[in-house]
């Protein structure tokens, strides 16, 4: 079995295990949805005189549209989640790409309905091969797999949320590595299937609230 499929089978086993996890702690989940319209490439790149729609010289500006959805499933109260997200987008080079992320997030900091948190975590990239175009450079850790090519590496985010309503939160994020060194800027939305917060020993971090609620609710009004 070849490297990349080794790759591929690592990552949605680690993605199911820490789905099972969370099942067997009966926490609670919530649907993500992101989007950015643009890439940074703030790093030297020998392949940026092949970048498609670049908006400087440089290339360290690109459109590169890229959609996100997933899932978010609380550990530990409101604050400590991991995370399974897939992205789609056209890439720096305008070919499809895609990327499988698993991770897990972290709220440091509740200021009413204003929050910030971190996430980090393993990607698996996946990108229509750039050996078809001309003038490409080689870049290491790529594994080709028939018209396409595969790399693991990693995916970190600083995001701040503003809670909406009860199941409704919007979020303004700077991402980095929804392709490999790249840096993004995206705004998504968060849809609460409950409003549930289970395992939940205060409410120091949950909006609205005075007091830890013997129903556990994510907050009250």
């Amino acid at each position: 079995m070849s490297a990349v499929l080794n790759n591929i089978k690592i990552l949605i086993i680690s993605s199911l295990i820490l789905f099972q996890v969370a099942n067997v702690l009966h926490s609670q989940t919530i649907l993500i949805a992101k989007f950015s319209p643009v890439g940074i490439h703030p790093f030297n790149e020998k392949n940026s005189h092949i970048f498609e729609n670049k908006f400087d010289s440089n290339g360290i500006f690109v459109t590169e549209p890229c959609l996100i959805l997933g899932g978010e499933t609380l550990l530990r109260e409101d604050v400590f989640s991991i995370r399974y997200l897939l992205g789609g987008m056209s890439d720096a080079a305008s070919k499809p790409a895609f990327f499988i992320h698993a991770g897990v997030k972290y709220k440091f900091v509740q200021i009413w309905r204003s929050s910030f948190a971190i996430g980090a975590g393993i990607n698996l990239y996946g990108r229509e091969r750039w050996s078809t175009i001309d003038g490409y450079i080689a870049e290491s850790g790529w594994k080709q797999n028939g018209d396409w090519e595969y790399k693991i590496g990693p995916m970190a985010e600083l995001e701040y949320l503003l809670l909406l309503g009860e199941r409704h939160d919007l979020t303004f994020s700077i991402l980095y590595g929804h392709q490999p060194r790249t840096f993004s800027l995206t705004i998504g939305y968060r849809f609460w299937l409950s409003t549930e917060i289970k395992n939940l020993k205060g409410c120091g971090s949950c909006p609205f609230a005075k007091k830890k609620s013997k129903k556990k609710t994510k907050w009250h009004f």
